[in-house]
């Protein structure tokens, strides 16, 4: 059965809907022969309301609904955010909006992919805004294989697929570009079941949050992604440390379920529950210097629409079914982009552009061993021969420096293979968009 007919029903209605199932529940229960698959499809669904009714309980709605209409609910979710996960602003930022933008008729879809070291906080990052997404039937966690999408019964469109550590396989990945390009429509696989024709189907408006150590995904599905490095810095592991020392001596939990996470859930689910098309009035003034990559106009876009989404009901509309973006949207999207454009124009993680700038600063070429000897983590410690070559060559041969860096020569010295690079272009991060001054005095 499909909760998400229920939605929008309000709190009464959900209560009779629910003395209903459990009604028919009875019922079907005390029958001479009981059916079990249809008590578990009834279990099912009585959880699911019962869900649903935590979402709409009537003083956490209110308060959602106030933020909402008075308040700064981006704010909001991002302090709950940054009190589950230390730091990592800008990617809580880019997942939130990631959801917001599945309910924009006319968006791409943001994707986002957060990559970073070993134990550097990418899983807690992606588990902390997912905690503030209300479990009623739009979110999924877990490993993901080429087909099963397809074959899952009751996958909803504007689904959040969370999967930790990806391992990409060539049929995988042309699954996950084929439902990212198609983000607005429903992605086919046609097969054969039981000797006849079949059209399977992944609903449209899926996002896919995905982490991994490594960028060993092809240029083209890298390319639809939004690819986040986590904060590796020294000042974020001290901040990380005070707080789980903090949490360990009261006993918290990592990811409670208190008022504050009850607000945010409520009101991603008020987001949730609508599909606006979201217009940008300004579009005329916008200066895009842009890159080489034409999709980073797209996704800068699609920050615009989404900070309108999280804010519909703050926002001027000329129809039922459409909002006009402010300028105030522009701007946050403006320094959100900012703060991430080094990776969507370079493609570079952070490991990966360190060694690449390094490189650019010896000023000649070095072998791999010369590398692990000379070249240091941040903690003064050595990388590994495998390491550093898998930072040049990805894994399989796809993903590295050598694919991503033009320029970056690999030549021979002393009878062993050595990277040169004599320049890193990085002139346009921070300088791409803005908009004109007179957009400021016409369009509040």
């Amino acid at each position: 059965m499909d909760i998400s007919r229920w939605f929008s029903s309000s709190l009464q209605q959900l209560t009779e809907e629910r003395d209903k199932v459990n009604e028919e529940l009875r019922t079907v229960r005390s029958a001479e022969k009981p059916n079990r698959t249809a008590i578990k499809s009834l279990v099912k669904l009585r959880d699911d309301i019962d869900k649903l009714i935590e979402v709409r309980d009537t003083g956490i709605d209110l308060k959602a609904q106030d933020i909402m209409k008075n308040g700064d609910p981006v704010g909001y979710i991002i302090k709950t955010y940054n009190k589950l996960h230390v730091g990592d602003t800008a990617l809580g930022m880019i997942m939130l909006l990631s959801i917001a933008n599945q309910s924009v008729t006319s968006s791409e879809g943001l994707q986002p992919k957060l990559t970073g070291t070993s134990g550097k906080g990418k899983t807690h990052a992606a588990k902390a805004m997912f905690h503030l997404i209300p479990d009623v039937g739009y979110k999924m966690m877990g490993s993901l294989s080429a087909k099963t999408l397809f074959y899952k019964p009751d996958l909803m469109p504007g689904t959040i697929i969370f999967a930790d550590d990806v391992k990409m396989s060539d049929d995988l990945d042309s699954t996950l570009k084929q439902a990212m390009s198609n983000f607005q429509e429903p992605t086919t696989h046609m097969t054969v079941i039981q000797q006849g024709y079949s059209e399977l189907t992944i609903p449209p408006r899926t996002v896919f949050w995905m982490t991994s150590v490594n960028t060993d995904f092809t240029d083209e599905l890298i390319n639809r992604l939004y690819d986040l490095n986590v904060d590796e810095g020294p000042e974020i592991d001290k901040a990380v440390t005070e707080q789980r020392l903090k949490r360990a001596g009261k006993g918290d939990e990592a990811f409670p379920v208190d008022e504050d996470v009850r607000v945010c859930r409520a009101i991603i689910h008020m987001v949730k529950c609508k599909t606006l098309r979201v217009m940008i009035p300004y579009n005329k003034v916008i200066n895009w210097k842009g890159s080489k990559d034409r999709r980073n106009l797209n996704r800068f876009l699609d920050l615009v629409q989404g900070f309108a989404m999280l804010r519909f009901m703050q926002r001027s509309s000329t129809f039922e079914d459409d909002i006009m973006a402010s300028v105030k949207d522009f701007d946050d999207a403006k320094a959100l982009y900012d703060a991430t454009s080094q990776t969507q124009i370079t493609k570079l993680t952070q490991a990966e552009r360190k060694l690449a700038k390094w490189l650019v600063d010896e000023g000649k070429a070095k072998t791999i061993n010369e590398i692990v000897n000379e070249y240091p983590k941040n903690d003064g410690s050595k990388y590994t021969y495998n390491a550093i070559y898998k930072l040049f060559k990805g894994i399989g041969g796809k993903g590295g420096l050598l694919d991503k860096v033009p320029g970056l020569l690999k030549v021979e010295k002393s009878g062993e293979e050595a990277f040169k690079l004599d320049n890193l272009e990085e002139s346009a991060v921070g300088s791409i968009v803005s908009l004109t001054s007179e957009a400021y005095e016409k369009y509040p």
